[in-house]
This record gives structure tokens, sequence and C-alpha cells, in this order.
């Protein structure tokens, strides 16, 4: 019986996995060429972390199967799981109706690090986030998209990172309106727009991405290889002779005393402006070395409970 059920087990294939990896939302796809597959678990140890069925319409995957039928999965992940789910390494399995037959699913974009994907989404600090990087405005003038995290209530608005490879990471607050977000599912303020031009100069021509986390592991999905463009300088266009502006013949004609007036508002202007960029590092800096911090944390009582359990052990 024992060489029957090893025998079965060789003779269980299956094609797909993982597309999406993200802290709200895991989705793929899988087929079972031998035995049907009904649906996707997410588990670490004991714990059932989610649970979805597979009958998503994969139009492009029963396509290229040439086999009719809904094999796409989705697997909503929440923010209200334990703090702490033990040190098992998590696993997706797909299992069949009568749950006889479990198969691992892998992130196909990279299997090897399937586990190490699926240990930095279920992070506590980001479980449960939703979020998608739109690139670019139509103007050209700001990054924009949208995040949020599922059953965030009474706490400050999500924020996200925006990356340049070498660069102190920017926090970004989600807290702008965005209408239709409701229509599909979403929270509607939960917007966010980073303009060009209260970036560092040296993140022109860069290529940047947003990320739910400082450390720049889990990007948001949406715009891929976007690169800022030259950024606009900063003039005074209405006040400066020199900016060009409609105003500045009348500024020349003015009297002395008018022209001094207007270029200490102007420079008092620029002031506020370079003070702003200033707390505005600050701040990503504090948010940085405050996540550093609680990622020392974890490790440190992580390394706690293992010497605890090798004293116990011996």
């Amino acid at each position: 019986m024992l060489a029957f059920l090893k025998r079965r087990r060789k003779t269980i294939t299956h094609r797909g996995g993982v597309d999406s990896l993200t802290p709200g939302l895991i989705s793929g796809w899988v087929y079972g060429t031998t035995v049907p597959l009904t649906d996707v678990r997410l588990l670490q140890g004991p714990h059932l972390l989610a649970q979805a069925a597979i009958n998503q319409p994969r139009p492009d995957v029963a396509e290229m199967l040439g086999v009719p039928g809904n094999f796409g999965f989705q697997l909503i992940m929440s923010a209200a799981l334990p703090a702490a789910l033990g040190d098992q390494p998590p696993q997706i399995l797909a299992t069949s109706a009568d749950g006889s037959v479990r198969v691992e699913l892998q992130h196909l974009p990279a299997r090897a690090q399937t586990t190490q994907r699926l240990q930095q989404v279920l992070d506590a600090e980001v479980r449960g986030a939703m979020g998608h990087f739109d690139g670019l405005s139509p103007e050209g003038k700001a990054l924009q998209g949208w995040g949020y995290r599922r059953g965030q209530t009474g706490q400050e608005p999500f924020q996200v990172w925006v990356q340049v490879e070498g660069q102190p990471a920017q926090a970004v607050r989600c807290d702008q309106y965005r209408p239709g977000m409701a229509a599909q599912g979403h929270p509607e303020s939960c917007g966010f727009s980073l303009k060009l031009e209260g970036l560092p100069s040296n993140w022109a021509g860069r290529e940047v991405r947003v990320s739910f986390d400082a450390a720049g592991q889990i990007p948001l999905p949406g715009a891929a290889n976007c690169t800022i463009p030259a950024l606009p300088t900063r003039t005074a266009s209405l006040m400066h002779p020199a900016s060009g502006s409609p105003y500045a013949p009348r500024l020349s004609d003015a009297p002395m005393e008018l022209q001094q007036s207007w270029q200490a508002v102007e420079q008092f202007r620029l002031f506020l402006d370079s003070l702003e960029t200033q707390i505005n590092r600050a701040e990503t800096m504090q948010h940085t070395n405050r996540n550093q911090a609680l990622n020392t944390q974890r490790a440190q009582r992580k390394r706690d409970r293992l010497l605890r359990l090798l004293g116990g052990a011996s």
C-alpha cells in the first residue's frame, strides 16, 4: 500500500505558480495535469493565513494550455493576523477537493526566492497593504499612485517609499482623494503624488520605483522602468527680473526701493523652500532609522528564542 502511495505521489504533476506577491494580495494560476486542483492555501506552520478557490478567469493561461477552464486564484491578505506566526517557513499549497493531493507553488519570477519573498510580505509592518505605482502624472510633473492597508482604522495615513538606488528613500503619505476607487473596492483617500520639483537634483535621469517598505524589498506593482526626467529649476517666475515673466519689464521700471523689497521677498521664499526640503529629508531619515531599529529588535527577539530552544534541548 505504501509503495502504491509513493508511486501515486510521483505521478502528481501540475503547471503554474504565483504571478504576483504583495502584502495584500497573492495571485497566480495552477493546473493539475493528472489530478484536478480546486483551492490554494497559504500556511505557516499550523496557521492557515488565507485560502481561495481556483476559479478566476485566466484566458491567457487557458490559451497557453489549450485547455478550457478558470485556472486563476487570488489570496487576499489581512493585516488582522497574529503579530508572531512562528519561525516555520510559509508555504503556498494547491490542493485537490478531498485534500489528499497537495502541491507546493513557487513564485514564477523567482522560484528560488519564494520563501524569502513570502516572509517579506508577511512582515507585520506591511501585511495587508495594497497599492499601485502609476508612474509619471500625465503632465510629467509628479510621481503618482495609491496605497493603503486593509483594516487600517484610527491610524495615520499609510505611507509608501520612493526609491532611487544609492539614495535615501523618501516617505510619501497616501492620503489624497482619488475618485472612482470606491467602485473598485478601495478607499478613495488613498492616493499619493510627489512633485518632481521637490526631489534632489541628482535624481534626474535615474530609474525610480515605489515600495511598501523603507528597505525597498517589496515594490508596488505597476510602472516599471520609470525614469525621472530633467527636474524643473526653482526660479521666481513672477518676481525675478531675469525670469522672463511678463512682470519683468514693469519691475525694471519700478523705483529702486520697490525692486529691493521684491528681491527680499524672493530671497525669503527661496529660504522657505530650502527649509521645507531639509525638513522632508529629516523626516525621511527619522522614518528610516525607526524601521531599522524595529528590524534590529525583531532579529534580537528571534535570536533569543533560538538560544532558549537550544538551551532547553541541551
